[in-house]
């Protein structure tokens, strides 16, 4: 896990896949989630059937995308974290020495 870590962090490849997560999850919501109630209250949608019965909000076809959303999210931001994050806690807990330190001059 650390080397494939460290291909993704030194490649750049971990900041591509992050960033197309996150322009993936922003399509999907714009599309299917804002679109997709908006699409229900235009006036062909809002009037109802022939037969005069009005149709409910369909729930299924907001919550799913919406879930889906979600998903994409946490698996982004469990990437920053798995990436980013372990680099700092390492170098906090070791002691570098500045590489001029004990020269004198």
């Amino acid at each position: 896990m650390k080397r494939i870590r460290k291909i993704l962090l030194t490649q750049y490849i971990g900041a591509i896949t992050i960033g197309f997560i996150f322009a993936q999850a922003m399509i999907q919501f714009i599309d299917n989630t804002a679109l997709g109630a908006m699409r229900y209250w235009t006036p062909e949608e809002f009037q109802g059937s022939a037969m005069g019965a009005a149709r409910s909000f369909p729930w299924a076809n907001f919550i799913v995308p919406l879930a889906a959303v979600v998903l994409q999210l946490l698996v982004g931001f469990l990437l920053i974290r798995w990436l980013y994050s372990e680099e700092k806690t390492q170098s906090s807990n070791q002691k570098v020495e500045a590489p001029n330190e004990g020269i004198e001059s």
